[in-house]
């Protein structure tokens, strides 16, 4: 059964898969760059269609395809970074705009950014190819089960990497695994236990990992599909959520051990550009390709803004940094750090700090100073790194500092980005004497995710990781989310944020209209601004 999300088009269409009668005979004629830019021109299917292996290869395309249009990749930075303590509002942000009402802390049932309609969208498409795929290869003598085993790993990590973002956003979601065919189909789907829901996934994936390809002959599948060491990423970090230490570490290992995908951090001087402007790095695992020509990244510029020097510097940039920096004496970037040169551009006391991470590129320095005539806009056309290398190596520093008994293995762990970042130090700067407890470690782990990871969308879920582990909120709110509130009443922000079910965004107002089993997260329901 398919809980569709966009019910108002339901009593109009009796099919709700994917028509893409026209993909076959385009993918002869398209470059693997292309491929990414597949899409269905409506939401209705031919029975023709599932005819050869080309129509799933076409199908799995319109599954990667979805994770790039504006409304997914608008939710990966609202949902996963505009929430947490490093994005404050930017110059552009209009009054009114629902961004506005989240940074403000008002969040409420009938924000835009409540509705998770993009990502059942795709995870449609996904449960479409895993439905369907396995008939096409009684049809297709040159469908081989090797592939079609391979397209269908894909197809179930896309719909795991859906999941696993709607359960960290909204926690109790609902889960189909059957794409929605006809009108008899019950619409009505009550959500399930979170918990339940991402240890299901987890041994989805586990079951079809091996099946999944090594590496591509091109460099952009390669980094653009979901190939073993993306779905390892993907088991060590619903692993780490759920608290399964030793098989975070195990999943980790796993890709740090693959002799047929090579993975290498940058080095620090080509790290900002190799990683974020050009793309497709040495360390990167899994990234969503955007294409100038054809699916332009719009919505990083929209959000971070084109930074540079005079008129250019605040075109777009609805969103800004908050100063990371402010305190000397506890900046979370030391002197010798050069992500906080890649991350942002700080002049003076200036209110607002363009974000430059994705959309700018400074002059390549390990020290000095910078100025804002230093950095250059670049293209519009970035892709969006999910995994790195770097995720590996600081998921199992967590996964190692939570278990605490190889507080060293941790310390190394952490220590291969730190190294990196402070070029100037001699390597092994990071002593265990100063981090010689488990609680110390996670701290260190966590601050440096902070500095790795900064605008990529996933500090606000590392928060809520934090809250789950140690079952309050009071260490998230207080210490690190209302800093960021500090123009508003403080008293009356923290107690929108000091529970735990106020850390989660609550079901859209129209979804709840719509489908009479979903329940509202608890702290939203009972708010008076909020009806069902």
């Amino acid at each position: 059964m398919f809980y569709n999300p966009n019910k108002k088009k339901i009593m109009k269409q009796i099919r709700y898969i994917i028509k893409a009668t026209l993909l076959s005979a385009a993918i002869a004629c398209t470059s693997c760059d292309d491929w990414f830019s597949i899409y269905p021109e409506s939401e209705m299917v031919y029975e023709d269609f599932w005819a050869d292996k080309n129509d799933v290869f076409s199908m799995l395309g319109s599954c990667y395809r979805g994770m790039i249009e504006p409304g997914f990749m608008e939710r990966l930075i609202v949902w996963g970074e505009l929430r947490s303590d490093n994005i404050v509002a930017g110059p552009n942000l209009s009054a009114g705009d629902d961004l506005q009402y989240l940074l403000e802390a008002n969040v409420t049932s009938s924000n835009g950014y409540a509705s998770w309609s993009d990502f059942y969208k795709v995870i449609n498409y996904c449960n479409t190819l895993i439905l369907y795929a396995p008939d096409v290869k009684d049809k297709d003598p040159n469908f081989t089960q090797e592939e079609l085993d391979m397209y269908l790993a894909e197809a179930k990590a896309v719909r795991a990497f859906c999941y696993f973002t709607l359960v960290r956003t909204f926690r109790d979601v609902p889960y189909i695994t059957e794409p929605y065919t006809d009108d008899t189909q019950n619409f009505y789907i009550a959500q399930t236990s979170p918990d339940r829901l991402v240890n299901t996934l987890i041994a989805d994936l586990e079951a079809c990992v091996d099946d999944a390809n090594d590496r591509f002959p091109q460099l952009t599948y390669t980094k653009g599909r979901f190939t073993k060491n993306g779905i390892r990423a993907l088991i060590a970090d619903m692993a780490l959520w759920q608290g399964d230490y030793q098989k975070c570490v195990q999943y980790c290992d796993d890709v740090l051990t693959d002799t047929k995908n090579f993975l290498a951090l940058e080095p620090y001087s080509k790290y900002n550009y190799n990683v974020f402007i050009a793309g497709n790095s040495t360390e990167s695992i899994f990234e969503l390709q955007f294409i100038q020509e054809n699916i332009p990244n719009y919505v990083v510029n929209e959000f971070y803004g084109r930074s540079g020097s005079g008129s250019t510097r605040n075109t777009y940039q609805k969103l800004s940094a908050y100063d990371l920096c402010q305190d000397n004496a506890n900046s979370l970037f030391g002197e010798t750090d050069v992500r906080k040169y890649d991350a942002f551009f700080k002049s003076g006391s200036a209110a607002m700090i363009p974000i430059q991470k994705y959309v700018a590129m400074r002059t390549e320095s390990a020290t000095g100073t910078v100025r804002e005539s230093d950095y250059t806009i670049v293209s519009n056309s970035k892709n969006w790194v999910v995994y790195r290398l770097s995720d590996i190596y600081l998921m199992k520093a967590e996964a190692l500092a939570t278990i605490g008994t190889d507080l060293q293995g941790a310390l190394d762990m952490v220590s291969k980005t730190y190294d990196r970042a402070n070029p100037t130090l001699n390597a092994g700067s990071l002593q265990l004497s100063s981090y010689n407890t488990p609680d110390a470690m996670r701290k260190l782990v966590l601050d440096e995710r902070q500095r790795e990871f900064i605008f990529e969308g996933k500090r606000y879920f590392d928060l809520i990781r934090l809250a789950r582990y140690e079952k309050s909120t009071e260490n998230i709110v207080s210490n690190y989310l209302l800093r960021k509130y500090g123009n508003l009443d403080q008293s009356t922000t923290k107690s929108k944020l000091n529970t735990m079910d106020a850390i989660y965004m609550p079901i859209s107002a129209d979804e709840l209209k719509l489908n009479s089993l979903l329940v509202q997260n608890p702290f939203y329901d009972i708010s008076s601004d909020v009806t069902k």
